[in-house]
C-alpha cells in the first residue's frame, strides 16, 4: 500500500514538471492534419499578435538554387495532402491544392510588420521586413496608402478562414477562393494581402480599380513580392484570381520571375 501511494506521487510530481507544448516541426514533418470539423469562428480566434520584435539576425536574400530533383504530380489542384517537397529554402516552398505544410509548422522569426490592418497587429517573418519597408516608403513617396490586411495565418487561423468561405460559398466556390489549411502561403510569414482605403470590392479586380493596386501590380516585385494568383493563371495555380494577395521570394528572385514570363507556382517547379 506504502508503495503505490508513493508511486502516485511520483506519477503526480513528473506530470506537474512537464514542460508543456511540443517542437514545431519542419517541412520534413509529414502532410498536413486533417482539418478540424467544424473550426472555430474567426473572430473567437482574434488577431494574432506578439509584444515585441525579436532580436534575430536578418539574412540575406535567398538564394535561388536548383532544387527539385523529382517530377512534382502532374495533377497538382486536385484537393489532397501531401508534404510540401523540400527545397532549398522554405522562401521558395511550392504550396497548392495538392501539396501543403505540416499542421505544427511555424516560422521561428515571426515579427510585428510594423503595418496594422483591421483586426490588430501583422506578422511577417523578419527576413522580408527590410523590404517592405521599403515598399511602404515607395508607397508613401508615391502619395499612396495601402493597408495590409492579412499577413501571417496560423493552420488554426486558416482552417477558420476556410470554414467562413465555405460557409458563405459553399465549398466548391471556397476552394477556389482560399486554401484549405496547410496549403495556403500565409502560413510561411511571407505573404500578405493588400488592399487600400475606400476600396471594398473583395470580389472585383483591385489592380484595375485602385491606384494601389496597379502600383503594386506594377513595382511589387521590385521589392521581392509577386503575385501568387494572377487573372490568367487558374490552370497553373489552382486558385481564382487575387490582385491582392503577394507573397515575397526575394529581389533576385523576383527579378528572375518577371523575366521568366510564368507563374509563380511552375517558376518556383522549373527554377
Amino acid at each position: 500500500m506504502k508503495r503505490s501511494l508513493v508511486s502516485a506521487g511520483l506519477a503526480l510530481l513528473l506530470a506537474a514538471c512537464a514542460v508543456p507544448g511540443t517542437p514545431i516541426p519542419g517541412l520534413d514533418a509529414g502532410p498536413a492534419s486533417p482539418a478540424p470539423t467544424p473550426p472555430p469562428a474567426l473572430d473567437a480566434l482574434g488577431p494574432e499578435r506578439i509584444t515585441a520584435s525579436l532580436a534575430l539576425a536578418r539574412p540575406a536574400q535567398p538564394v535561388l538554387a536548383v532544387r527539385y530533383e523529382a517530377a512534382l504530380v502532374a495533377d497538382h489542384c486536385a484537393d489532397r495532402d501531401l508534404a510540401a517537397p523540400p527545397t532549398s529554402d522554405v522562401v521558395f516552398t511550392i504550396l497548392d491544392r495538392s501539396y501543403a505544410l505540416p499542421a505544427g509548422y511555424a516560422p521561428e522569426d515571426l515579427v510585428a510588420a510594423g503595418l496594422t490592418g483591421s483586426s490588430g497587429t501583422r506578422l511577417v517573418r523578419q527576413v522580408i521586413l527590410d523590404d517592405l519597408a521599403g515598399m511602404r516608403g515607395a508607397w508613401e513617396a508615391a502619395g499612396l496608402s495601402v493597408i495590409v490586411e492579412s499577413a501571417y495565418r496560423s493552420y488554426a487561423s486558416q482552417a477558420a478562414t476556410f470554414y467562413s468561405w465555405t460557409e458563405r460559398l459553399g465549398q466548391a466556390a471556397a476552394l477556389l477562393r482560399t486554401a484549405r489549411p496547410g496549403h495556403s502561403e500565409h502560413q510561411l510569414g511571407t505573404a500578405i494581402d493588400v488592399t487600400s482605403p475606400g476600396w471594398t470590392g473583395r470580389f472585383g479586380d483591385w489592380a484595375v480599380e485602385s491606384a494601389e493596386g496597379a502600383w503594386m501590380a506594377e513595382h511589387a516585385w521590385e521589392y521581392g513580392f509577386v503575385m501568387s494568383y494572377p487573372s490568367d493563371g487558374q490552370a497553373q495555380t489552382c486558385f481564382g484570381y487575387e490582385p491582392w494577395h503577394y507573397r515575397w521570394i526575394g529581389r533576385d528572385a523576383a527579378a528572375a520571375h518577371r523575366a521568366s514570363g510564368l507563374h509563380l507556382r511552375k517558376f518556383l517547379e522549373d527554377r
